[in-house]
């Protein structure tokens, strides 16, 4: 089934599963954003792995802390496994090393 899609991408913090952003992967493109963020890289595909790799920025006044950093921007990479409609993995910023269990669903094509 490949990548290529719109997908639904949430992170495992201290209260569950949290969802943080929409994020859109078209031919090793890789794109994302939420209400005080947005995300911009390239992600490769070998048989169900998955890696992307990108800078995601934050904006607005109250800047949300992402990978216990609130910088304006955070160099991030996440590697998984796509199953079906589904991703798994571990996502990572590449300053701090901080790692976070993620999960994505399929919620789409793109058309």
């Amino acid at each position: 089934m490949g990548a290529n899609g719109i997908w639904k991408m949430e992170m495992l913090g201290p209260y569950g599963w949290e969802a943080v952003s929409t994020s859109f992967l078209e031919d090793g493109r890789y794109l994302a954003a939420s209400q005080d963020h947005y995300a911009v890289g390239s992600y490769e595909l070998t048989g169900n792995n998955i890696q992307v790799k990108g800078v995601m920025h934050s904006h607005g006044q109250q800047v949300r802390t992402m990978f216990g950093s609130n910088a304006p921007s955070v160099e991030i990479s996440f590697d998984g496994e796509i199953n079906g409609d589904q991703i798994s993995g571990q996502a990572e910023d590449k300053q701090a090393k901080y790692s976070i269990t993620f999960r994505g669903t399929r919620l789409g094509d793109l058309g």
